[in-house]
């Protein structure tokens, strides 16, 4: 039996008490974690990365070689500025920043505590559901623009931070409307 090259190996190295609840929803038993670290965390199906949970810190360096190439086919983004729900309360709104249109693949994309001010730098992403909870903007205008441009969007699951002006204008462009109440949220 031949041992693995450590760089294969992924590590995580969590430094507090720390738990993570993952509902791998339609995955079931098929998912797992690949990597744990503050910054961000990966599910994958068998050994290829799935879904990515990241805040604007996230960088691939952090990354296990085993999968650093693989991580931008992963189909599921998740943006916020914190992983600790009592950190992610009390924290500032973060903004999206240009690397998320690295991730080529993208289906599912969920801000949640984001400005979304440069939603406008994926709008090239395929994504066909956007979730958006607990979002800032400036620009209501701006935002129906980029929500618009989006090529395979077909729903857009929201709570109550989305003004009313957005939603009726996401009804005009057809797409489907979610209401995310605060006991359906994951």
């Amino acid at each position: 039996m031949e041992w693995p090259n450590q760089e294969e190996i992924p590590k995580s190295n969590l430094r507090s008490n720390v738990s993570i609840g993952i509902d791998f929803g339609h995955l079931k038993d098929k998912g797992k974690i690949l990597f744990i670290d503050p910054r961000c965390f990966v599910v994958g199906l068998e050994d290829v990365p799935y879904t990515l949970f990241t805040t604007p810190e996230f960088s691939e360096v952090n990354l296990p070689l085993a999968f650093k190439d693989k991580i931008y086919e992963v189909t599921n983004l998740i943006l916020q500025p914190a992983f600790d729900l009592a950190k992610l309360r009390k924290s500032e709104h973060c903004i999206i920043l240009k690397w998320l249109a690295d991730f080529k693949k993208v289906e599912f994309l969920r801000f949640q505590r984001v400005h979304l001010d440069q939603l406008h730098y994926l709008t090239d992403l395929p994504v066909k559901h956007l979730v958006l909870e607990d979002i800032k903007l400036s620009d209501s205008d701006n935002l129906i623009i980029s929500i618009s441009q989006f090529k395979h969007l077909k729903e857009i699951s929201y709570d109550e931070s989305l003004p009313l002006d957005v939603k009726e204008a996401i009804v005009k462009l057809n797409l489907k409307l979610t209401l995310v109440t605060p006991d359906v949220k994951g």
